[in-house]
Protein backbone atom coordinates (compact mmCIF):
# COMPACT_ATOMS: atom_id res chain seq x y z
CA UNK A 1 0.00 0.00 0.00
CA UNK A 2 1.22 3.50 -0.79
CA UNK A 3 1.79 5.94 2.05
CA UNK A 4 3.12 9.45 2.42
CA UNK A 5 6.73 9.08 3.51
CA UNK A 6 8.48 11.96 5.25
CA UNK A 7 12.21 12.63 4.91
CA UNK A 8 12.80 14.69 8.03
CA UNK A 9 16.27 15.62 6.81
CA UNK A 10 14.70 17.52 3.94
CA UNK A 11 11.75 19.22 5.67
CA UNK A 12 12.29 22.96 6.09
CA UNK A 13 9.06 23.58 8.00
CA UNK A 14 7.76 25.91 5.29
CA UNK A 15 4.18 24.62 5.68
CA UNK A 16 3.52 24.55 1.95
CA UNK A 17 2.15 21.01 2.32
CA UNK A 18 -0.38 22.06 4.97
CA UNK A 19 -1.40 25.18 3.03
CA UNK A 20 -1.88 23.14 -0.14
CA UNK A 21 -4.00 20.65 1.81
CA UNK A 22 -6.26 23.36 3.20
CA UNK A 23 -6.63 24.99 -0.22
CA UNK A 24 -7.64 21.65 -1.73
CA UNK A 25 -10.12 20.96 1.07
CA UNK A 26 -11.82 24.35 1.48
CA UNK A 27 -10.48 26.64 -1.23
CA UNK A 28 -8.49 28.88 1.12
CA UNK A 29 -5.08 28.91 2.74
CA UNK A 30 -6.25 28.23 6.29
CA UNK A 31 -4.02 25.98 8.42
CA UNK A 32 -6.81 24.87 10.80
CA UNK A 33 -8.58 23.47 7.72
CA UNK A 34 -5.57 21.34 6.72
CA UNK A 35 -5.67 17.59 7.23
CA UNK A 36 -1.93 17.61 7.97
CA UNK A 37 0.24 19.74 10.19
CA UNK A 38 3.89 20.58 10.63
CA UNK A 39 5.34 19.92 14.08
CA UNK A 40 8.55 21.71 15.04
CA UNK A 41 11.36 21.10 17.49
CA UNK A 42 12.99 24.52 17.64
CA UNK A 43 15.67 23.26 20.03
CA UNK A 44 17.22 21.11 17.27
CA UNK A 45 15.90 23.07 14.27
CA UNK A 46 13.69 20.20 13.14
CA UNK A 47 10.34 20.27 11.36
CA UNK A 48 8.27 17.18 10.60
CA UNK A 49 4.98 16.79 8.77
CA UNK A 50 2.33 14.93 10.75
CA UNK A 51 -0.05 13.07 8.46
CA UNK A 52 -2.44 10.11 8.70
CA UNK A 53 -0.51 6.85 8.69
CA UNK A 54 -3.41 4.97 7.07
CA UNK A 55 -2.96 2.26 9.73
CA UNK A 56 -3.42 -1.35 8.73
CA UNK A 57 -5.45 -1.94 11.92
CA UNK A 58 -6.98 1.54 12.14
CA UNK A 59 -8.42 2.05 15.64
CA UNK A 60 -10.69 4.80 14.35
CA UNK A 61 -12.81 2.42 12.24
CA UNK A 62 -14.19 0.14 14.98
CA UNK A 63 -14.58 3.13 17.32
CA UNK A 64 -17.32 4.59 15.13
CA UNK A 65 -20.79 3.58 16.39
CA UNK A 66 -22.46 4.52 13.08
CA UNK A 67 -19.91 2.85 10.76
CA UNK A 68 -19.21 6.21 9.12
CA UNK A 69 -15.48 5.43 8.79
CA UNK A 70 -14.06 2.98 6.28
CA UNK A 71 -11.00 2.39 4.15
CA UNK A 72 -11.04 3.30 0.50
CA UNK A 73 -10.64 -0.02 -1.33
CA UNK A 74 -8.42 1.54 -4.00
CA UNK A 75 -6.15 3.94 -2.07
CA UNK A 76 -6.39 2.45 1.42
CA UNK A 77 -7.13 5.92 2.80
CA UNK A 78 -9.41 6.44 5.77
CA UNK A 79 -12.66 8.03 4.63
CA UNK A 80 -15.70 9.47 6.36
CA UNK A 81 -19.32 9.16 5.30
CA UNK A 82 -20.66 12.57 6.39
CA UNK A 83 -24.25 11.31 6.14
CA UNK A 84 -23.61 8.61 8.76
CA UNK A 85 -21.35 10.58 11.12
CA UNK A 86 -23.11 11.56 14.35
CA UNK A 87 -20.21 13.80 15.53
CA UNK A 88 -19.43 11.62 18.57
CA UNK A 89 -15.68 12.15 17.97
CA UNK A 90 -14.74 8.65 19.12
CA UNK A 91 -12.44 8.50 16.09
CA UNK A 92 -10.57 11.58 17.28
CA UNK A 93 -10.02 9.98 20.68
CA UNK A 94 -9.02 6.59 19.27
CA UNK A 95 -6.71 7.72 16.47
CA UNK A 96 -3.35 6.14 17.28
CA UNK A 97 -1.37 9.08 15.91
CA UNK A 98 -3.85 11.82 16.83
CA UNK A 99 -4.17 13.04 13.25
CA UNK A 100 -7.95 12.83 13.02
CA UNK A 101 -9.11 16.21 14.19
CA UNK A 102 -12.23 18.33 14.27
CA UNK A 103 -12.32 20.88 11.46
CA UNK A 104 -13.88 24.31 12.01
CA UNK A 105 -17.19 22.92 10.62
CA UNK A 106 -17.25 20.44 13.57
CA UNK A 107 -16.69 17.41 11.34
CA UNK A 108 -13.85 14.95 12.00
CA UNK A 109 -11.30 14.92 9.17
CA UNK A 110 -8.05 13.25 8.22
CA UNK A 111 -5.90 12.81 5.13
CA UNK A 112 -7.74 11.09 2.29
CA UNK A 113 -4.60 10.89 0.11
CA UNK A 114 -6.34 13.17 -2.41
CA UNK A 115 -7.83 10.15 -4.12
CA UNK A 116 -4.42 8.54 -4.62
CA UNK A 117 -2.40 11.57 -5.75
CA UNK A 118 -1.58 13.59 -2.59
CA UNK A 119 -1.25 17.26 -3.49
CA UNK A 120 0.93 17.94 -0.43
CA UNK A 121 3.59 15.70 -1.99
CA UNK A 122 3.39 17.58 -5.28
CA UNK A 123 3.67 20.93 -3.45
CA UNK A 124 6.66 19.98 -1.31
CA UNK A 125 9.46 22.01 -2.85
CA UNK A 126 12.22 20.56 -0.62
CA UNK A 127 11.02 17.07 -1.65
CA UNK A 128 10.61 15.98 1.97
CA UNK A 129 7.36 14.18 1.13
CA UNK A 130 6.98 11.25 -1.23
CA UNK A 131 4.13 8.87 -1.98
CA UNK A 132 5.59 5.39 -2.10
CA UNK A 133 4.78 1.73 -1.56
CA UNK A 134 5.75 0.82 1.99
CA UNK A 135 5.53 -2.62 3.56
CA UNK A 136 4.12 -2.74 7.08
CA UNK A 137 7.42 -4.17 8.38
CA UNK A 138 9.27 -1.13 7.00
CA UNK A 139 6.89 1.21 8.80
CA UNK A 140 7.44 -0.33 12.25
CA UNK A 141 10.60 1.70 13.11
CA UNK A 142 8.66 4.94 12.61
CA UNK A 143 6.27 4.26 15.51
CA UNK A 144 8.59 5.86 18.12
CA UNK A 145 8.88 8.95 15.94
CA UNK A 146 5.12 9.09 15.46
CA UNK A 147 4.50 8.84 19.20
CA UNK A 148 6.96 11.68 19.84
CA UNK A 149 5.28 13.78 17.14
CA UNK A 150 1.85 13.19 18.66
CA UNK A 151 3.08 14.28 22.07
CA UNK A 152 4.78 17.36 20.60
CA UNK A 153 1.67 18.29 18.63
CA UNK A 154 -0.34 18.05 21.85
CA UNK A 155 1.91 20.74 23.33
CA UNK A 156 4.08 18.49 25.46
CA UNK A 157 7.80 19.20 25.66
CA UNK A 158 9.22 15.98 24.29
CA UNK A 159 12.77 15.52 23.01
CA UNK A 160 13.09 14.26 19.47
CA UNK A 161 14.14 10.62 19.16
CA UNK A 162 17.92 10.43 18.78
CA UNK A 163 17.78 8.78 15.36
CA UNK A 164 15.56 11.61 14.16
CA UNK A 165 17.98 14.27 15.36
CA UNK A 166 20.85 12.38 13.74
CA UNK A 167 19.02 12.21 10.42
CA UNK A 168 18.42 15.98 10.52
CA UNK A 169 22.10 16.66 11.18
CA UNK A 170 23.22 14.11 8.56
CA UNK A 171 23.98 14.66 4.91
CA UNK A 172 21.20 16.31 2.91
CA UNK A 173 20.18 15.16 -0.55
CA UNK A 174 20.64 17.59 -3.41
CA UNK A 175 17.45 19.03 -4.95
Amino acid sequence: MKKIKIDVGMCTGCGQCALTCSFRNVGSFDLPQSNIQVVQWEDICLSVTLVCQQCKEAACIPSCPTEAISKDPVTGAIRFDRGLCDLCYNCVEECTYQVIHVAPGNEPVTCDLCGGNPECVLACYPQALSFVDVLDEEWEPFKDLAEALVARAAGKTVPAPLELAAQRIGVRRPL
